[in-house]
């Protein structure tokens, strides 16, 4: 079991770098890049990346899921103070997963608003891992 273990927490730690790293990238390169075309290039810029990134990040979004269930539940003697954050970052977890979701669709106007609300959940949901390896840890 320890190599399943280091595979599955191996898939959870990638598959959460390509879809933050995804949507950073998304931010802070490709919509100032694009701020310069006319609005009707953009719009036809952006849905060809989002139809390209979908199932890249519907792939993380699936390894993310299926390594994270598995993580937990391989998990014993949790405190309370676990399940709190836990908790907490599962529904972060539920609003990225979403929101991602919608932001990839075709002509979506509000996609960098909701990727900007994606990126400052990732990156609390990464400080509440932290906050949870810390609390095994004690």
């Amino acid at each position: 079991m320890p190599v399943l273990n280091i595979l599955m927490r191996f898939a959870h730690i990638i598959s959460a770098i390509t879809l933050l790293g995804g949507v950073l990238v998304w931010l802070l390169a490709v919509s100032p890049a694009l701020a310069s075309l006319s609005e009707d290039t953009r719009k036809k810029v952006e849905n060809a990346i989002a139809a390209a990134w979908r199932p890249v990040a519907f792939a993380a979004i699936g390894g993310l899921l299926a390594s994270g269930v598995y993580n937990f539940l391989n998990k014993t003697n949790l405190t309370p103070a676990y399940h709190a954050v836990i908790g907490v970052k599962f529904l972060l977890v539920l609003h990225v997963f979403a929101v991602v979701i919608v932001a990839l669709k075709p002509d979506n106007a509000k996609r960098t608003r909701q990727l900007t609300g994606v990126a400052v959940s990732g990156v609390v949901i990464v400080i509440l891992s932290a906050v949870l390896r810390w609390i095994l840890t004690q």
